[in-house]
């Protein structure tokens, strides 16, 4: 039997390290050159057309008509398509646009929450102390909101608040539910009969003073409280044809 002959290597064992080194730096760079290419406008535009594809197939909202609770105890994860996010700000955009023009801009708070958009205005610029009849000027306001609310399908929700005082004596109201619920229905007549825009997708909601923004504990913190909100909602009123498809 024949003894194999023994060798020595052919290159020096620091070679094998070398050549692991070379290699992942090849492979790093050739990660650099991919990114770089994904990174062109092109790429990025087909990106960002794949994620809104994959939130319009996966998302669960309630503009298609789904409400959904994943968990118990109605907790749940809301996914809103990047469309619906990029609505929302762009009516932001629009409403401040609008209310820069009217003479009390500074006191008017538009704000973009849970993908719906919120109108804050104080209850003293559209009504006077216990009443729910809008003052002299104070659909200047609400005319500049038109040329939005007019060319959208979103429903509208008009939200009534008022502050913990019980109405004055003089008042026709005899508790905070009514006035206001009354001042919000107010503001829906006035889009509605007025403004000639669709009563469908107005609604109105009272909540006395059970919802306040800060603790009623001074004069400053009351007046902030009162307040109507305009808050166009991320459902869409449907179409007669959709209807009828539905």
């Amino acid at each position: 039997m024949l003894k194999r002959e023994h060798k020595s290597p052919s290159a020096a064992l620091w070679y094998v390290s070398y050549g692991d080194l070379v290699t992942n730096m090849l492979c790093f760079f050739v990660m650099l050159f991919a990114f770089s290419s994904l990174d062109s406008p092109k790429k990025r535009q087909e990106s960002q057309s794949l994620d809104q594809r994959f939130y319009a197939v996966f998302s669960i909202n309630q503009a298609q008509g789904a409400h959904q609770w994943l968990t118990k105890g109605d907790k749940g994860i809301l996914l809103t398509p990047a469309s619906q996010r990029n609505e929302a700000v762009r009516i932001v955009k629009s409403v401040k646009n609008k209310l820069s023009k009217v003479t009390m801009r500074d006191r008017i708070l538009v704000t973009q929450e849970d993908q719906i958009v919120k109108i804050q205005i104080p209850a003293n610029v559209l009504f006077e102390s216990g009443s729910a009849n809008m003052k002299r000027g104070a659909e200047e306001v609400l005319i500049a909101l038109v040329p939005i609310l007019g060319t959208i399908d979103n429903y509208i929700r008009i939200d009534g608040h008022t502050d913990d005082l019980p109405p004055n004596a003089k008042s026709y109201f005899p508790s905070n539910w009514e006035l206001s619920s009354a001042r919000a229905c107010t503001v829906v007549r006035y889009f509605v009969n007025e403004m000639n825009m669709d009563p469908e997708r107005f609604s109105a909601q009272g909540y006395a003073d059970n919802r306040p923004k800060i603790p009623n504990i001074s004069d400053t913190a009351r007046e902030i409280n009162r307040r109507v909100e305009i808050i166009i909602l991320n459902q869409k009123k449907k179409n007669k044809k959709e209807e009828i498809w539905h």
